[in-house]
């Protein structure tokens, strides 16, 4: 027999064994079981989420012989069939490679027909956003009347892109991540039940790795237990998928609030020369600034349920080392940051340089207990302004010293002579007056000063002149009866 990879075999079969979704399983079970089917879904959420598994197990529990039960048995042939994805009544398809107008066409030809053995005829269509505007005009009519047989149901991760008389004919329900304590339930499950050598910090970080989705984590299991050898903590899981130590992202960021820009580019170095990815490294840092913030708003731990129990209390007391405001102010320079290095062609300078930056930063005094410490201060000053000054009172004059002294006046200082004033000479009267200075014309339209000039041996009675500036020029006539000139005229 061949191998199955574990995220094959560690599918759900039944509503119960399905991680996180239990606003879905919930709702289509008291559908089943009042009677309340729908004759269209739509599932949507991001990948690896169970939207194609909770698709079958629908089916499962619509077709069971014993059936509709919102509990399929898994026994009898249809169920077995349906797991096995042999059933010819349920028809599941991939609308990736069925996008146009002639799959559909036979699509909702092919569902006129009644089940062969089956209750309802399931039509599963997924990642159904990849049909075009033309598939889904020719899959209206059907759908929205479709015959009592028949049970679609959609499964996409991208619903924006599905247009919006697709999705009113449906009961949408959307899927969410998964979180980080139940994937780390579900793999430490699966490792114990499959023999694997495991251990907390190990498994942690495959579930961050998987960013939400089951299917990932199972698939990042199967690898570093390959690679390892059986053996799963945190030293192989980082050779097998090349990820940084946890606690490398904490002496950055304890370095960072430290101010301590040497230890930050010793740590962004070896990063680098490790094989992390700067901007990883900068999208990971911005993960943890907003923790911190959430801590120091929140003080309860249970808000960060996607950390380990060993890294909140390293947050907390990271948190407890700065203000809310200067942690707010960390993290606007590093969101900052972040859109230069995912533009620059040097992502690794860009990094070192803004966790410099960053770790320069200067603490900010709240607003708050800067305005209290003005606010005494004025107080100190107010009350020190109204209090009267001060005079030493005078000593006790000695009896001796306080009767009349016998000695004679000071003479007065003789008055100091006076300087002699000198007289103001007065102008001779054979000094010839101080010619005036000769006041430059004026042109006579503009106001401009002119300059005048000797005109040329042939001249005429009548001058022409030009006005030049940077802009304009005009052009003038002066009329002269003596002489012929030339007058050129220069901007004031």
């Amino acid at each position: 027999m061949s191998y199955l990879v574990l995220a094959r075999k560690w599918r759900p079969q039944t509503f119960d064994q399905v991680v996180g979704q239990e606003h879905v399983t919930r709702t289509l079970q008291n559908a089943i079981q009042s009677g309340r089917i729908a004759h269209a879904f739509l599932f949507t959420g991001p990948r690896g989420v169970g939207k194609t598994t909770i698709a079958r197990l629908l089916a499962k529990a619509l077709n069971c012989e014993g059936g509709p039960t919102p509990q399929p048995c898994n026994s009898c042939s249809n169920c077995t069939e349906i797991s096995a994805s042999n059933s010819i009544d349920v028809l599941e398809i991939d609308g990736a490679s069925h996008t146009g107008v002639d799959h559909v066409r036979d699509i909702t030809e092919g569902v006129q027909y009644r089940p062969a053995k089956s209750r309802f005829r399931v039509v599963i269509i997924d990642e159904v956003h990849m049909l075009s505007n033309q598939a889904f005009n020719a899959l209206l009519k059907t759908l929205e009347e479709p015959p009592d047989h028949v049970k679609f149901i959609f499964a996409t991760t991208e619903v924006q892109k599905i247009l919006a008389t697709i999705v009113s004919r449906c009961q949408r329900y959307d899927f969410k991540r998964i979180s980080l304590r139940d994937l780390l339930g579900q793999l430490s499950a699966l490792a114990e039940h499959e023999g694997f050598a495991c251990d907390e910090v190990g498994l942690s970080l495959i579930a961050r790795e998987a960013d939400g989705s089951l299917r990932d984590a199972e698939s990042l299991l199967e690898q570093v237990v390959t690679w390892g050898d059986g053996q799963v903590n945190a030293q192989t899981v980082r050779q097998a998928l090349g990820v940084a130590d946890r606690q490398v992202l904490f002496q950055i960021v304890e370095a960072i609030l430290a101010n301590d820009p040497a230890a930050v580019l010793r740590i962004a170095g070896d990063l680098y020369e490790y094989g992390y990815d700067p901007r990883r490294l900068c999208r990971d840092l911005l993960e943890h600034f907003h923790h911190l913030v959430i801590i120091k708003v929140c003080a309860d731990p249970a808000v960060l349920s996607d950390l380990p129990d060993h890294e909140v209390t390293a947050v907390q007391d990271q948190a407890a080392t700065r203000s809310l405001e200067d942690i707010q102010r960390l993290f606007s320079l590093l969101l900052r940051a972040e859109e230069e290095i995912n533009q620059t062609a040097y992502p690794q300078l860009a990094v070192e340089m803004s966790l410099v930056k960053l770790a320069s930063q200067p603490p900010v005094m709240p607003i708050d207990e800067a305005l209290a410490q003005l606010r005494a201060l004025s107080e100190q000053l107010t009350t020190s302004s109204l209090e009267p000054a001060r005079t030493p009172e005078p000593a006790p004059a000695d009896p001796q010293e306080s009767a009349p002294a016998s000695t004679p006046a000071p003479k007065p200082y003789p008055p100091a002579p006076t300087p002699p004033v000198s007289p103001v000479p007065s102008p001779r009267p054979d000094t010839p007056p101080r010619p005036k200075r000769p006041t430059q014309p004026r042109h006579p339209t503009c106001s401009r000063f002119l300059t005048l000039r000797p005109a040329p041996a042939t001249g005429t009675l009548g001058s022409v002149f030009w006005l030049r500036s940077k802009r304009t020029s005009c052009r003038c006539f002066l009329p002269s009866s003596r002489a012929s000139c030339t007058i050129s005229i220069r901007p004031c």
